[in-house]
């Protein structure tokens, strides 16, 4: 690894770095949040005494491997290409707090708003995609937001779409008057775990997730495929709006969270790598790096199934019924199978 300039994503930041993959104090602060004083690498109240990771200083730099070894934060690397991707811990999901982790992305105008603009109301956010049939539901989730907007509720929709252009169309067609946002590098998925679309989770005025991600539909309209009737969470959701009451208690919400495995987190980062690489023109090495997610994360439909025309495979056509049959040999594997299995094995 030499000390060229290399590109640094994470969290949906992209930045070059001139000295490779050590990084000076600025990139530090910037990209990662920690800074070091008195010999002492901190972030909020984490510390790491240098003088008991020596390894971690190079030539006055933090190194980067190192660190996120540290820190169990996954690491994608392109060589090649001089591109790394920093992923996030699987401690750091919503799983070890219940919190709802605050992001920023733009509308479908290009304004951008954050998440925890929105405290203080009720809200639903729900994540979706123009490769899912749920992009016929956002007239639902607009018309319910019309509906209880005076009570204080919110309707964030969130596009998990690589490209603008894929999900301008629907969201034009909702004429949408909420938030509704899109997200070319998955960072809704990354922070929440989410593998699929549609995923809803409700949100209080404090921030709080009172109901964990579900697989959720606004209408029936695509039942015949999916099997799922949307209309027991609308009538939890309309009852959660005028009375505050969940189908949820605190407890069976931490219960049905799915803490994310290193490599599903691993398999972001891999994501995040290979759509860098795409929007520079480099398609064979985005398409491996996408195959690298998807053996990392074979499950996951927003890796999977987003980046199937990206890699030259049909989300509509016999290579979405390839990855469907192969899922459904699997069990038919989602967030709220995935979360049961885990709270087993723990």
């Amino acid at each position: 690894m030499t000390a060229e300039h290399w590109t640094l994503i994470a969290n949906g930041q992209v930045m070059t770095c001139p000295s490779g993959l050590l990084l000076d104090t600025q990139t530090l602060q910037q990209l990662l949040g920690w800074h070091i004083s008195d010999n002492t690498l901190c972030r909020d109240d984490r510390c790491l005494p240098l003088s008991m990771h020596p390894q971690l200083l190079r030539d006055n730099h933090i190194d980067l491997p190192t660190l996120c070894q540290l820190l169990n934060r996954p690491l994608a690397i392109d060589d090649t290409h001089r591109i790394a991707s920093i992923g996030d811990a699987p401690e750091d999901n919503i799983a070890a707090h219940g919190r709802a982790p605050d992001f920023t992305l733009p509308d479908h105008l290009g304004t951008p708003h954050s998440l925890s603009d929105y405290f203080g109301q009720k809200i639903l956010l729900v994540a979706w995609a123009s490769w899912c049939g749920c992009r016929e539901d956002l007239p639902v989730w607009q018309s319910l937001y019309e509906q209880y907007r005076d009570q204080g509720f919110m309707v964030i929709t969130v596009a998990e779409d690589a490209r603008d252009a894929d999900a301008l169309p629907f969201i034009e067609k909702a004429k949408p008057t909420h938030p509704s946002l899109i997200d070319n590098d998955h960072i809704v998925s990354q922070r929440y775990g989410f593998i699929n679309v549609p995923t809803v989770t409700w949100i209080d005025e404090d921030g709080t997730i009172v109901r964990p991600p579900r697989v959720e539909h606004g209408s029936n309209m695509f039942q015949f495929a999916h099997g799922l009737d949307c209309e027991p969470h609308l009538e939890a959701l309309q009852h959660w709006i005028e009375t505050g009451e969940t189908d949820f208690s605190q407890q069976s919400v931490s219960d049905a969270i799915a803490p994310p495995t290193f490599d599903e987190q691993l398999a972001r980062a891999e994501h995040a790598l290979a759509w860098q690489l795409y929007q520079r023109g480099e398609h064979d090495a985005a398409k491996q790096h996408w195959e690298q997610a998807i053996a990392l994360s074979p499950h996951d439909w927003t890796i999977r199934r987003g980046s199937m025309w990206l890699r030259g495979e049909d989300p509509f056509g016999d290579d979405f019924f390839r990855v469907w049959e192969e899922w459904e040999q699997a069990g038919k594997p989602d967030y709220a199978s995935l979360a049961e299995q885990r709270q087993r094995k723990a």
